[in-house]
């Protein structure tokens, strides 16, 4: 698989539209890739009928024309199909590539990629690509956490849901083959309308990534998974009861069920990540891409009993023809909703280690389709050839095999299919290898040291292959391999360095290192098939040191000599599809089209209303997206983008215009209380926003005002004081949220009346002249005092001495003496009396 570095995004497209040129004349160098191109057809496919399934040439077909015509999708791998209750397709994919092809049939270095997609078919017609994020800045359909990633396992639908079993990934190299496996994981999706719901870590180790393929069958589902071990891979069984993968599981052990998942039995060697398994005429058929050998080109088929096997094979099935020219086929999957009857159709994933050539051609990184007739004709028996006998096994000087075995007498000319089961590695069958040979005798290559081999050979006539030779046995001596010759290194303009090396003699993996000669970093880049790697994301003017090492059966070589490369990297052009919008909290959001990674972004801005017209300091961005804070409420700006790279900063994007528009805040501050005080009232509440400015407003219920009266001077915060209120009058307050667009709604009113306080400890004493001395306590400063009083032994009233008091001392004269007195206090504002104090008595002398 190939790796690089929310809310679901269907992108519609009907595949409508005109085809560019995709596949470059490499291609034509392999006869059975011309065959297939020229069988399948570049007009729009015409309708399936219904049930009666999908041809193998039509889906690459329609795969292919999607890809290079949607503008959305420009290809995928894994490749697992699943039907919808209502009678769509899903079809989910891992690591994909998102955008247009180029004109000349290449995706352009800022393609947007994400790690696992899907494509939703309606009847014969792809329509659409799901993914998360948005169209701009698009990400996973299943999302990860930050450095990791998920590739999508099998799926199916449960109820009104879809599950989704997903595999978490890191990366440890730049090469396809550089990831290691962290746990399984449960995403599901709400359906119709394929809405996330979440995703749930299973209680599963990292040993086995579970979900290659889900089998419904007997009350159960069968669940399948894969088992790295060094370059072996095997595969395992779990089942649940019912269907809901989410519920407890149980794990194959060789003889029975066990809920602990280190029990798993392994149940077969050569399996690929993803492979299928499908039930047929009772017995179940499991198709894999053949992993007992490194990098075949075949699709095989083992068949066994039950779900869990034991299983017999291989049926070779198809022998991809993408290997001719230097690419990987993986992850082989049946697709038994589309098979047409009496057919296994099967799908499979083709790569290239060095990403520059996936770039170059979009039309490799695309699924493949093929048919295969199901059950197979058995041969007859009684006229298939004899089986070689006397085969022997013998190491050879170069870490070779060297098999011999006497010839065959049969009708025409027979040939030998030599078989090999690595038993050291723990193959559990016989897998050919090389081509059949006319000759008794055959060097088998590509072995580990010191592991034990088992040979076998069959001898293939006219009427089919005989049963297998007696089996050979032998341990290999393998030497570590020659270190590669002739290591150059080109470099590009875009921080890259294309490498190149001469082939060594039974070595298909070499590691690639670099040294950073400015800072002496070390690093692996990766691990790459063939003989050339392109090296990227280098920074601009450094020079770099390279070294590659051959990995083969005995061993990694000495490296090579090192090579020196000084890395360019031409400035980024500017940033496609800048767009501004305002959005009503006054921020105006950027986004453009991603040129990929290794490029930050300039966002450059001005104020047209104040007539600025120099940029101001440019805010930096990582991703391709920014929001502009801190606008003034319609204004018009213009914004301009620039991306940079180790090389500099490119051009600038034509610039955009928008006007900053704040809303009125349309959110209510709540808890509003008020506290009164002489002459003023104490407001607080719960703000919108904290620090958040805000209006407040009043009326006067006891003079009967009916509308409310905003203050004049807004108050930011969560309290403000109200001064100049007439004592006694109740009045009612509410607040709103204010912006520089206007307020908001107002909050629930409140009521409350100011009063005068009332003075407290009054003491009256008769002084024997006829005066009396009074005095109280202080309600507080601003405020003056009224004395009344009345002569209660005439029966007099109260009345109110006319000169208001600024102190808190008085003395009453011109009294009549042997009268009793009463004396009270009340506070004033000039205008308004308070409740007046508790009465004293007095009797005058």
């Amino acid at each position: 698989m190939t790796s690089r570095r929310g809310f679901l995004v269907a992108v519609a497209d009907n595949g409508e539209g005109t085809a560019g040129a995709r596949r470059p004349a490499r291609w034509l160098l392999v006869p059975y890739v011309i065959c297939l191109l020229v069988a399948v057809p570049t007009a729009a496919p015409g309708p399936a009928s219904a049930g009666a399934g999908m041809s193998a040439t039509r889906l690459t077909a329609l795969f292919d024309r999607y890809g290079d015509t949607s503008g959305t999708w420009t290809g995928a791998d894994r490749t697992t199909s699943v039907r919808l209750p209502d009678g769509r397709l899903l079809w989910l994919f891992s690591d994909t590539f998102l955008g247009p092809v180029a004109s000349n049939g290449s995706r352009p270095r800022a393609a947007p990629f994400v790690h696992n997609s899907a494509i939703m078919q309606h009847g014969d017609q792809l329509r659409e690509t799901r993914h998360g994020g948005t169209a701009e800045n698009p990400r996973p359909l299943v999302p990860a956490p930050a450095g990791e990633f998920f590739w999508i396992g099998d799926a199916q639908v449960v109820g009104d849901s879809l599950q989704v079993l997903v595999n978490r990934y890191r990366r440890t190299g730049a090469s396809p083959l550089d990831h290691a496996l962290l746990g399984t994981a449960l995403a599901t999706f709400a359906l119709p309308a394929l809405t996330p719901i979440g995703v749930r870590p299973l209680p599963l180790n990292a040993r086995i990534a579970w979900g290659s393929t889900l089998l419904r069958d007997g009350g159960h589902t069968y669940i399948y998974g894969t088992e790295a071990a060094g370059e072996a891979k095997f595969a395992h069984v779990a089942r649940i009861h019912g269907d809901d993968l989410g519920g407890p599981w149980e794990f194959w052990t060789g003889v029975g069920w066990a809920t602990d998942q280190r029990a798993s039995a392994r149940v077969l060697s050569g399996v690929g990540t993803a492979y299928g398994v499908q039930r047929i005429n009772g017995r179940y058929v499991l198709v894999t891409h053949e992993n007992n050998l490194i990098f075949s080109a075949d699709l095989v088929a083992y068949t066994a009993g039950s779900p869990t096997g034991p299983f017999d094979g291989p049926d070779y099935l198809h022998r991809a023809p993408e290997t001719a020219a230097g690419h990987l086929v993986y992850d082989a999957d049946l697709h038994p909703d589309l098979a047409r009857p009496g057919k296994l159709l099967v799908s499979y994933n083709v790569n290239n280690v060095d990403d520059a050539v996936t770039y170059a051609d979009a039309g490799i990184y695309r699924p493949r389709f093929v048919e295969v007739d199901w059950p197979r004709p058995n041969p007859n028996r009684t006229e298939v050839p004899p089986a070689p006998a006397g085969l022997t096994a013998k190491p050879g000087g170069a870490g070779t095999a060297e098999l011999s075995w006497s010839a065959v007498r049969a009708d025409g000319q027979p040939r030998y299919q030599v078989h090999r089961r690595d038993v050291t590695a723990g193959q559990t069958h016989f897998v050919r290898i090389g081509e059949p040979s006319t000759m008794p005798r055959f060097s088998a290559d590509f072995l580990v040291n010191q592991h034990e081999y088992e040979f076998r050979v069959t001898t293939v006539g006219r009427h089919g292959e005989s049963v297998p030779s007696p089996v050979a046995r032998m341990n290999a001596i393998v030497p570590p391999p020659l270190p590669p010759t002739g290591l150059r290194a080109e470099p590009g303009r875009s921080g890259d360095v294309a490498l190149r090396w001469d082939p060594v003699p039974f070595v298909q993996l070499f590691r690639v290192r670099q040294r950073d000669l400015m800072t002496g970093e070390q690093t692996t880049v990766g691990t790459f098939t063939g003989t050339h790697a392109t090296v990227e994301f280098l920074q601009h003017a450094r020079t770099y040191e390279f070294t590659v090492v051959a990995v083969g059966g005995g061993g990694d070589s000495v490296p090579t000599p090192p090579v020196r490369a000084t890395a360019v990297v031409t400035p980024p052009a500017a940033p496609s599809g800048l767009t501004a919008a305002a959005r009503p909290d006054g921020t105006v959001h950027l986004i453009w089209r991603s040129l990929g990674p290794g490029v930050s972004y300039r966002v450059y801005r001005r104020d047209l209303q104040r007539g600025n017209r120099a940029y101001r300091e440019p805010a930096l961005e990582a991703g391709n997206g920014h929001v502009a804070r801190l606008l003034e409420h319609d204004h018009d700006y213009e914004f301009s983008v620039s991306a940079v790279n180790s090389g500099g900063e490119g051009p600038r994007t034509t610039p955009v215009r928008v006007r900053a528009r704040l809303a009125p805040p349309n959110s209510v501050p709540q808890g509003l209380r008020a506290e009164a005080a002489p002459g003023r009232v104490e407001l607080a509440w719960r703000p919108v926003t904290p620090d958040g400015w805000h209006r407040i407003y009043r009326r006067d219920v006891t003079t009967g005002e009916r509308d409310f009266t905003e203050e004049p001077v807004p108050t930011q915060g969560d309290r403000a004081v109200i001064a100049g209120l007439r004592n006694g009058h109740e009045y009612e307050f509410a607040v709103a949220a204010l912006n520089a667009a206007g307020a908001g709604p107002r909050s629930a009113p409140v009521r409350v009346t100011p009063r005068l306080p009332r003075p407290t400890k009054l003491e009256a004493t008769a002084s024997g002249n006829g005066d009396v001395q009074l005095s109280w306590r202080s309600v507080g400063d601003g405020l003056a005092y009224r004395v009344q009083l009345r002569d209660v032994t005439a029966g007099e009233r109260w009345r109110t001495d006319p000169v208001p008091l600024l102190d808190t001392r008085h003395t009453a004269v011109l009294l009549t003496r042997a009268h009793r007195y009463e004396f009270r206090v009340v506070a004033t504002d000039g205008s308004t009396d308070g409740l007046p104090s508790e009465v004293v008595a007095v009797q005058v002398r």
